[in-house]
Parts: structure tokens; C-alpha cells; sequence
């Protein structure tokens, strides 16, 4: 032992030669010795093709262990021999061409992580460097583990793993040296912006250490550089998304659209569109496969949304030709000026409609919709995720069922469509539903919205059609009976993500710090050198990288395709799987019926979504024969497991079975196809399934499982009909049976360019943005030393929120590539050559694709005292005698003081900031007395009556001259009902009536005032229809009883009740978007109503602030008609 230690770097300077000589000769022995027993082991076990490669590599015939010691020392620790592939690439490592950033490529299994990181890092951390090793999060303690066991014994080197992030909290002492790098340095900009100079000091001078000092050896380096990644720190203070709650809503709806179109475009494309129905009202599975069918599906969406218009963009009142050019705005992508000023130019485009008319364009145009059906996949690409910090919405995920730990997608739209999605499909659980359910009968206008539930329920009993008929104290009946129904309906699901999701959630902040895989080898006094299994990303590499291709490995792809193309290699088609059979199923049945057999399951292509691993291996050993004893699969906490016929499941390591694979199935979800290693039998076969996106680095890594493939092992590819017809479009085949081996590779070749080609616009933004940074880091840079300000690192902030308009409004603006056509920085036109090399690139969705680290600020509570206003002093109620008179004789007094038109009334509540009410009075036949309008005694101009309106309780009306027709109506107080009230019993010239505002969908309307009467006339008088919804608004009713009601509400604000023609166009007729005649076919505003400036948002704001105390009156008849809907005729009888 002490002769061995003595080959540590430490000693070995300060030991004479014939010592060196003798020590080295005493390690070489040592290494000869257990290289002899390897051989005799290997011989025992009749493992010929390890005893082959044994012999073949004598070792140290690359390498001279005089010079590298520490190399030897290593071997023999370890019990290993280096090879003389190892040693190439660890010497490039070491000293790369020029002393330039390099990454290198060597085959799958070859040793890079277990050899030939330990022999650079221990070479390369010589006292006057630190050798950093970077490497992955899902690797990082499998990694300091090997370094640990090789480096931290004779080697006599500390091996540090000190994870960074956002979360720590520093101070003086404790800024040290970190592994995430990345988050290291923002950290040090958010010290100096939020005024810690003193911390951010101390990380800057820890940066400066590391720049100076740190020799990096990058493992894995195509997954360390992705674009896929960036890391964020959000700045300022959280704040809702623009457009909430009406952007999730609007969404909703169009999801709602696309849920009807989906069958029949099925139908006409069964190829195209993958539709799997479930249960009725909820939403289907859908995924668009070929571009014919996004086609289809955003041209009928935008026709349906033009021709319908959707809950908060009403467009159906608008001119015919202003509608086509509204579809063309949110179906085109690229638009010409004269289209974009068609729509932007017309009335149509008001600061209402602006915003939502954008979002759906930036859901069908700007390819929101196509990108989560077509490109991501539930539960493979993206899914919920139980992580810290929590989540309720859709994350990233890096393989079928593995969430990113802390990433999350960067544009709010693509969020909200794909969580939509994932409860959509996951349905909602039990408590979940309690949640909701509960949220439910607390709101306002609770058993509307229950009905359009029940709509939308599957197989309800009819005891629970009504919401009184569901009591949450019954959990059982609930859970049993109940929740069944409503698990997977899509407007339960809406109303859940509306209401308890997505107002938490959809936050945003002004601000943040960024930065990405660039920084990690940013220039810096030593180089940074790293490698991987493939080259595929070379081109993803940032532009100073260099890959080298070293002459002995350049054969590294051709021999694993050569591997992978030997003729006992097959293909199978797999046909589509019936209705009563998952895909699960029908792929474990396909492959029970291949010959030769198949023990193995690699599904790299995530065709199994049913099952958990544990479920498949158990499924599949129950269906196989008795010729397997047990199953092999990865566990939820990435260990290999066996399960026995006994369902008994034990750790892999600790089984018999370790030694006994031959008896064992082997199944590999998507996320094991790489990096797990099992001693299998030279007989194995494996069937390899194939899914979208699936690219060669993927489809080889899953091969090379079988690590004696070419050589005993074999594979067989299992092929769904969805890749079928994409290998036959690619090969220009015509018949699937002709589909071979080669077509496979050729495909997934296909689908690494694809891949590569979507990443080159995000790969360019972190360029920019990267040598921006840069460039800032220069301004402050001397002598290589940082000397940051508050003022410099404030530079470095980024606008976080994106508007809807500058996210989805088009511009005629120049190209990302001809803007960095123009630029004489060198790096910008590295970018801008490698860019070219693609064609045309798509830089409007880079965002879409954009995944973010993000590590949020965590909010401050605070205590606050609140002294509120001392309480109003109620007005004195009083009866004038000119109601009196009216009661009695049904005689109105022109100037009396008692009473004043209605609307008039309300000239100081806030609804009338922007519209003055008395514009509502031009027929003057409905008034409200002083005593109904005077509640507190107020002072002071800035008094709000906001609080201090009354409810409509009590009408007196007249009738005119020779008719039962009413003629006036004054609204009253209760008071003065009193009052009165046994003096109506002798009059007849007057009536006094109860009255409450129909604001629940299942109760009768009262606006008749036929409910209950006080009068000596025997018969109810008849309110005229005009007057009837008049004092029905002021009262709040939100409901209609009759298409004649709408028509007559419509001609007293003054709305065009109709859809806008050619022929009332040519007539002179202009309708806004909210559907305020702005001419009628006599220049008239309002339609002749009296009305000069559109009343909508005073009726709004009024029913939802006043009336209904803030609750939202969207499902209402007059909700959906202040926000522009056309009714028609069935739309007031449902």
C-alpha cells in the first residue's frame, strides 16, 4: 500500500528515478495479476466474447505509465485496464487541439463515464487548477458516487458535490463553490439589483476564481448543451397574465370547437387525425399526425368561430366581408399589409376585441393548437407532475412519465392548453372534485352552471340532476355514485381549471435573468472539453466548440449501425388496435406471437401509456409461458427490479435472479432505453417500438441494450400504423410489407434533421441573446477581474411578460436571418452561417418549444392594520305627497321633486364614469322615487352609490287612457309600499306590484307583474314589452323570457338584434364590434333609440360590480348579449 501511494502526483515529483522505475514496475505487475484472475474468471464462466475483448487489450500500449502514474495508480485500484480507445480520448481531454473548446464522440459502452472522466479529472486536477466535472441532474450522484470510490482513495483526491440555487440563502459566509453554475452567476446579478453588494461582492470573486481557475469536463455533453434548457430567475413583484380569467376561457371554448370537428375529419382522415372517443360529454383523445389535417382542423375552427363567434369575441354581427377577412387574420400565418389593415382598420378592431381576436389568432396561426396536438404527446412529452415546488399545470416531460424536476414551458398559451389537455384525458379525482363541487354551491348562479354539468355528465341518476339533490357531507355516496359522472366532463373540468387552477397558477412577472447551455463554455483562461455517445447535436454545439473527429473513432456510427443492420434484425407492422383492447395489450399480444421469441421489451417509442412498469412486466409474465420465472423492470425510484408468478418484487441486486437473467423478461420504459446495463443472454431478442419524433441517438442508445446485438443478441423493430405511413412517405415506398431495417434507420435519420432544424431558431435567440451578455460582461470586465454596479446588472434584466400583441400580432418586420445578415459582429455571423445551412426557419415558434428552469422569488408576507371608515348614517324615509298623488290618480307631475327618470338615478354610481345614464331616458316612462334612491345621507362629491343601491321590490304603474296597457311605472321603497299599501285596495287608477329580477335560468320571470297586485281593477294591467326589460336591467334581471324581450332590449340600448347583411351594408348600416349601431340606414347612432355612444360596458359593469357584488354573469342571457352575442330564437326557449 504505501508503495502504491507513493504514485500519487504529491509524492511522485519528490521521488528519485530508479524508485520511479521500481514502483511503476511493482503497479504493472499488480495490474498484470488481476488482468490473469479476470481472465481465468472469464474462462470458468464460458463468457467467450468477454474473453475475447479481455485479450485484445494488453493495455498501456498508448500510454507511458512513467509519465502518467496517477493513470496506473487508478488501474489497479479499480481492477481495470485502460484501453487505447480510452486513452485517445482522455489525452484529447487533457490537452485539446490549440487549447480550444472540444467534444469529442465515442461508442455507447465504451467506458466514458466510469474511465475516462476519473482518468482526465484526477490528470487534470494537479494543484493549480480545480477540475470541475458537469454532468446532468439525473446522473450527478451516480457520478459523485465513481468519483468518490476512484478518486477519493490512494488517488488522495476531495471530491466536492455542492448543489446551488435559488433557494439558499447567503450570507457573507457563504458563498462558496458551487456545481450549478449557471445558477451561480445570476445569483450574483440578483445580489447587486435587490442592493446585497456585499453577497453579490463575494460571488463575483468566487466567478472570477472559477473563470481563472476551473478546467471543466462536460459528460453527456449533447443533453449539458441543449437548447431545451434555460435557466431563469423571475424579477419583481407576480402579477396575473394579461387577459385573465377571458384568456383560459376563450381557450376553453375553442378547445370545445375543435371537440365537434374532430370525428368528422377523422372520418375524412383517418390517416391524419388519431381520434379515440370516450365517454360522451367529455373531451377525445386527439392527436394530429400529417399536416393535411391540422389544415382541415384550423380552417373549420376559424370558420365555425367566424360564422358562431365564441363567449367574449362576438363577431357574428359583423358584416360578411369583415368576417372572411377575420378568418383569414387568424388562419394565415404570413400576412400581407391589405389583410392586415382589413381587419385592424375596420370597427371590428376595438380595444375589446383586439386582444381576444389576437389570442385565437395566436392559437390557429400561430400554431398553439397544431404545436400541443401534433408535436407533444400526454404523459411522453408533457403531463402533471407531484415535485417542490408544487404545480397544478402541464410540465415538460424528458421521457414517458418523468417530469422534468423544475422546468416548465415557457409560453402561457402552450400551458394552458396542454394542462387543459392533461386533465382532460386524466379526468379529476376524487378530491379534486370535492374541491369543486364544493366551490360550486358556494358561487352565485350555482345551479345554472350545474345544469350545463349534467349536459356534459355520463350515465348520472336522475336522483342528482339537480344540485339540491347532492350532499358533500356523504362521502361514500359522492364518491361512488356521483363523482363517476362528472370525472371526465369537459365543462367540470373547465370550471375546475377556471376557477381553482389557473387564477394560482397563470402568473407572471415583469422580469427576469436569464441564461443557458451557452454559458457553460463561455470563454474563458482554460478550455472546456467534454463528450458523448453521438454527434447527432454537433450542429446545436455553440459556435466556438470544435468537434473533433479523431481518425480511431470515427467508425463509431457505422459499426453500431452495422450492429444494428444485421440480417437476423427484423421489422414487424403493427395493425391498429380494436376498440376493447389498449395499446398496451395489443403491443404485449403482438409480441407473444413473434418467432423467434422475444424476452425483451425496449419501448423507446412510449407505445405502452396504459400501464406503469410494474403493471406491463407482471402483465406480460402472466401471459408468457412457464419457461420465465420472473420479470425485470425499473422501479419509480430508478432501481432495477424483479417481479416472480408469486407477484413477490425485490431490488434486482439483491435477488437470485441477478445470476439467472436467462429465466428472466426484461422491460425498458422510454427513459431506461439509456443508460442501464444487464449481462443478458447471447440468445435474446429484443422488440424495439417506434413512436413520433423518435430520432437515431434515441433509437441506437435503446439497441445498444442488447450490448452483444450483431453478435448472438438481435432486435426486432414493432411498427404502429402512424409511423408506417411517415417511413413510406420518407423512402418513397408504396407497400408497408416492403418496410425493411434500413427504412427504420433511414427514417429516424429523418426525424434527427427534423429535431435538429425545430431547435435552430431557439439555438440562435440564445446566441444573441448569450453575446449580448457578453458584451456587458466586457463593459465591466478589467483586467479579467468583474467590478459590477447595480445600474450594469440591471442591464442584464429581460422582459419576462410578453403581451398578447407582441407575442401574436403580425408585423411586417424583416427576418431573424436578415437582421443577422446586416451585423459585422463575428459571432453573430457564425450564427447567421450556420442558420443558412437549415433553409428557412420558422423563428415565430421557438417560444413554443422554449423549456425554463425557472427558480421564482418567494413572496413577502405582510401584517397591515386597516382602520376603515366610520359607518353612513341612514337617510330618514319620507313619502311625498306627488307618489301619493300618482297612486291615486296615476297623474305624473312633469317637475316634480319626488321622483326622477330611472336611469337618471344612477349618474353617481361607478358604472357612469364613462357613459352618462340619462342618454337611457329619451322615452321618460320609468321613474324611481327620491325615497327609493336616498339610502344614507352622503356629503362630498366623491360619494360612490355603489354599496347604497336598493333592490326592485315594489312598482306602482297607470294605465293609459282607455286600455289595460301600462303607461308609467315608478319604482318605489318598501317604505313607501307600506305606506300605501292598503289605499291601492280602493283606487283604479293605479297598481302596485311586487317585483324580483329573474336572476336564476330555472325560476319563472315576475316582469309581467301579474304575481301579485293591489288594485281595485280585478285584472292585471299589460307592461308593454319596451318598458318591461327596462325596469328589468335597472333591477338587474339577467335573464330573457322571449325573443320579443331580446328585440326590445336590443332597440332600448340602441344594439343592432340581427346579424349585419350586404344589402343593410349598402343601405348605409355600421354596427361596432360590441353591436352598437353606430348609422342606421339614417345616419341615425343608436338605431333611433335616443342612445349617441355605446351603452354596453355601463349595463355591464353595472349588473356584475352593483347588482351581482363582482359575480360574473357570463352564462347569462345578459351577459352573453353585453359581450356581443346574436340570440336566436332557440337560444332563448334553451
Amino acid at each position: 500500500m504505501f508503495s502504491l501511494q507513493q504514485l500519487v502526483r504529491k509524492r511522485w515529483s519528490g521521488l528519485p528515478q530508479q524508485w520511479k522505475e521500481a514502483i511503476v514496475e511493482y503497479g504493472l505487475a499488480l495490474a498484470a495479476q488481476q488482468r490473469a484472475e479476470r481472465i481465468v474468471e472469464l474462462v470458468d464462466a464460458f463468457r467467450h466474447e468477454d474473453l475475447f475483448t479481455e485479450l485484445c487489450n494488453p493495455g498501456h500500449t498508448n500510454w507511458d505509465p512513467m509519465k502518467s502514474p496517477e493513470s496506473l495508480l487508478l488501474e489497479v485500484e479499480s481492477g481495470i485496464i485502460i484501453r487505447e480507445g480510452q486513452e485517445q480520448i482522455a489525452a484529447s481531454m487533457r490537452d485539446p487541439p490549440e487549447g480550444r473548446h472540444a467534444v469529442m464522440q465515442m461508442n455507447m459502452g465504451e467506458g466514458k463515464s466510469s474511465v475516462i472522466v476519473p482518468v482526465a479529472a484526477v490528470a487534470l486536477a494537479n494543484g493549480k487548477q480545480l477540475s470541475r466535472v458537469i454532468v446532468a441532474k439525473p446522473q450527478s450522484k451516480q457520478m459523485v458516487q465513481m468519483l468518490i470510490s476512484k478518486l477519493g482513495g490512494l488517488l488522495d483526491r476531495r471530491v466536492y458535490h455542492m448543489p446551488f440555487s435559488r433557494s439558499l440563502k447567503l450570507d457573507n459566509a457563504a458563498a462558496s463553490t458551487p456545481e450549478h453554475i449557471l445558477s451561480f452567476r445570476l445569483m450574483a446579478l440578483e445580489c447587486f439589483i435587490s442592493g446585497r453588494d456585499d453577497i453579490g461582492g463575494g460571488l463575483m470573486l468566487a466567478q472570477d476564481f472559477f473563470n481563472w481557475n476551473s478546467r471543466d469536463i462536460v459528460d453527456e455533453s449533447d443533453e449539458n448543451f441543449s437548447v431545451h434548457f434555460e435557466l431563469i430567475y423571475t424579477m419583481g413583484m407576480q402579477r396575473s397574465i394579461e387577459l385573465s380569467p377571458e384568456r383560459w376561457l376563450l381557450l376553453q371554448q375553442v378547445m370545445d370547437i375543435g371537440r365537434l370537428l374532430a370525428p368528422a375529419i377523422a372520418a375524412e382522415l383517418p390517416l391524419s387525425l388519431e381520434y379515440h372517443p370516450s365517454v360522451s360529454g367529455s373531451f377525445a383523445r386527439l392527436r394530429i399526425l400529417r399536416p393535411d389535417a391540422r389544415a382541415v382542423l384550423s380552417q373549420r375552427l376559424a370558420e365555425r368561430i367566424c360564422e358562431k363567434g365564441l363567449e367574449g369575441f362576438q363577431i357574428s354581427r359583423q358584416p360578411v366581408e369583415i368576417r372572411r377577412a377575420v378568418c383569414v387574420y387568424i388562419t394565415k400565418t404570413n400576412l400581407s399589409p391589405a389583410e392586415v389593415d382589413l381587419v385592424e382598420r375596420s370597427l371590428s378592431w376595438t380595444e375589446t376585441t383586439k386582444s381576444p381576436l389576437l389570442l385565437i389568432r395566436g392559437m390557429i396561426a400561430g400554431g398553439i393548437l397544431g404545436f400541443a396536438l401534433g408535436q407533444k404527446r400526454w404523459r411522453v412529452n408533457y403531463g402533471l407532475a407531484s415535485r417542490s415546488p408544487p404545480t397544478q399545470v402541464a410540465v415538460p416531460y424528458r421521457a414517458k412519465d418523468q417530469p422534468s424536476p423544475r422546468s416548465e414551458i415557457s409560453h402561457p398559451d402552450v400551458v394552458i392548453t396542454l394542462t387543459s389537455l392533461c386533465y382532460y384525458y386524466s379526468g379529476l379525482s376524487d378530491e379534486d372534485l370535492f374541491t369543486t363541487m364544493g366551490h360550486l354551491i358556494e358561487s352565485d348562479q350555482s345551479d345554472t352552471e350545474y345544469q350545463v354539468w349534467v349536459r356534459d355528465a355520463h350515465a348520472l341518476p336522475a336522483a342528482f340532476t339537480q344540485l339540491q339533490g347532492i350532499n358533500l357531507k356523504d362521502r361514500p355516496q359522492c364518491i361512488a355514485e356521483v363523482f363517476p359522472a362528472f370525472r371526465f366532463a369537459k365543462s367540470v373540468v373547465d370550471y375546475f381549471l377556471s376557477h381553482l387552477v389557473f387564477p394560482k397558477e397563470m402568473k407572471e412577472f415583469p422580469d427576469k435573468l436569464s441564461t443557458s447551455g451557452w454559458e457553460i463554455a463561455k470563454q474563458r483562461r482554460l478550455p472546456v472539453t467534454g463528450f458523448s455517445g453521438i454527434n447527432d447535436s454537433r450542429c446545436l454545439l455553440r459556435i466556438d466548440i470544435d468537434h473533433l473527429d479523431l481518425p480511431e473513432q470515427r467508425q463509431t456510427n457505422a459499426r453500431v449501425l452495422e450492429h444494428v443492420l444485421q440480417p437476423q434484425n427484423g421489422v414487424v407492422l403493427l395493425e391498429p388496435a380494436s376498440q376493447d383492447t389498449s395499446d398496451a395489450q395489443h403491443l404485449l399480444n403482438t409480441v407473444l406471437s413473434l418467432r423467434p421469441h422475444i424476452q425483451v421489451i425496449l419501448d423507446v417509442g412510449a407505445q405502452i401509456l396504459e400501464l406503469d412498469n410494474l403493471g406491463v412486466a407482471k402483465t406480460w409474465l402472466s401471459m408468457h409461458d412457464a419457461t420465465k420465472e420472473a420479470a425485470v423492470f425499473v422501479n419509480d425510484s430508478d432501481e432495477l427490479c424483479v417481479i416472480d408468478r408469486n407477484d413477490r418484487v425485490d431490488l434486482l441486486r439483491t435477488s437470485s435472479f441477478l445470476n439467472r437473467l436467462d429465466s428472466c423478461l426484461i422491460f425498458l420504459d422510454q427513459a431506461r432505453t439509456r443508460g442501464i446495463d444487464l449481462r443478458l443472454p447471447m440468445h435474446y431478442r429484443a422488440a424495439v417500438s417506434l413512436g413520433a419524433g423518435l430520432t437515431k441517438d434515441q433509437l441506437v442508445q435503446a439497441c445498444m441494450r442488447m450490448r452483444k446485438l450483431g453478435r448472438g443478441q438481435s432486435v426486432v423493430f414493432c411498427v404502429p400504423q402512424e409511423i408506417q405511413v411517415k417511413i413510406l412517405e420518407f423512402v418513397s415506398k408504396t407497400q408497408v410489407i416492403e418496410i425493411d431495417v434500413a427504412d427504420v434507420i433511414i427514417w429516424s435519420i429523418s426525424e434527427t434533421w427534423k429535431g435538429a432544424r425545430r431547435s435552430m431558431p431557439l439555438w440562435t435567440v440564445q446566441g444573441k441573446r448569450f453575446l449580448h451578455q457578453e458584451s456587458l460582461w466586457a463593459e465591466i470586465s478589467d483586467r479579467g477581474r468583474m467590478a459590477l454596479s447595480r445600474h450594469q446588472a440591471e442591464k442584464f434584466l429581460e422582459d419576462e411578460a410578453q403581451s398578447l400583441d407582441n407575442r401574436h400580432r403580425p408585423r411586417q418586420t424583416q427576418s431573424q436571418v436578415s437582421s443577422l445578415a446586416k451585423t459585422t459582429n463575428s459571432g453573430l455571423q457564425r450564427i447567421l452561417e450556420r442558420c443558412r445551412q437549415f433553409g428557412d426557419l420558422g423563428f415565430n415558434c421557438s417560444s413554443l418549444q422554449e423549456e425554463q428552469e425557472r427558480e421564482l422569488s418567494p413572496e413577502i408576507e405582510q401584517e397591515r392594520q386597516v382602520q376603515r371608515a366610520l359607518p353612513a348614517q341612514p337617510a330618514p324615509h319620507a313619502l311625498h305627497q306627488d307618489v301619493r298623488i300618482f297612486a291615486m290618480t296615476g297623474m305624473i307631475s312633469p317637475d316634480s321633486k319626488a321622483y326622477t327618470p330611472a336611469f337618471e338615478a344612477l349618474q353617481d354610481c361607478s358604472a357612469a364614469k364613462d357613459f352618462s345614464p340619462s342618454q337611457l331616458t329619451a322615452d321618460r316612462k320609468l321613474f324611481v322615487t327620491t325615497d327609493f334612491i336616498k339610502t344614507i345621507n352622503s356629503s362630498g362629491e366623491s360619494y360612490v352609490s355603489d354599496a347604497f343601491q336598493r333592490p326592485v321590490q315594489w312598482l306602482l304603474t297607470s294605465r293609459t287612457k282607455d286600455s289595460d296597457m301600462v303607461g308609467y311605472v315608478i319604482i318605489i321603497s318598501p317604505y313607501e309600499a307600506n305606506q300605501l299599501y292598503n289605499e291601492m285596495r280602493s283606487t283604479t287608477a293605479s297598481t302596485l306590484h311586487i317585483y324580483k329580477p329573474r336572476c336564476n335560468s330555472g325560476y319563472q320571470s315576475l316582469d309581467r307583474l301579474d304575481f301579485h297586485t293591489v288594485s281595485a281593477k280585478g285584472t292585471p294591467p299589460v307592461v308593454p314589452r319596451a318598458l318591461g326589460v327596462q325596469f328589468g336591467l335597472l333591477a338587474g334581471q339577467l335573464y330573457l323570457s322571449s325573443y320579443e324581450d331580446y328585440q326590445a332590449i336590443c332597440s332600448f340600448l340602441g344594439l343592432c338584434a340581427d346579424a349585419l347583411t350586404e344589402e343593410m351594408s349598402a343601405q348605409g348600416w355600421t354596427v361596432a364590434a360590441n353591436g352598437f349601431i353606430l348609422s342606421d340606414d339614417q345616419g341615425r347612432a343608436g338605431g333611433g333609440s335616443g342612445v349617441e355612444d355605446s351603452p354596453v360596458n355601463f349595463p355591464k359593469i353595472f349588473m356584475t360590480k352593483i347588482r351581482r357584488n363582482g359575480e360574473s354573469i357570463a352564462k347569462t342571457h345578459i351577459g352573453s348579449l353585453l359581450k356581443g352575442k346574436l340570440f336566436t330564437l332557440l337560444d332563448i326557449e334553451e
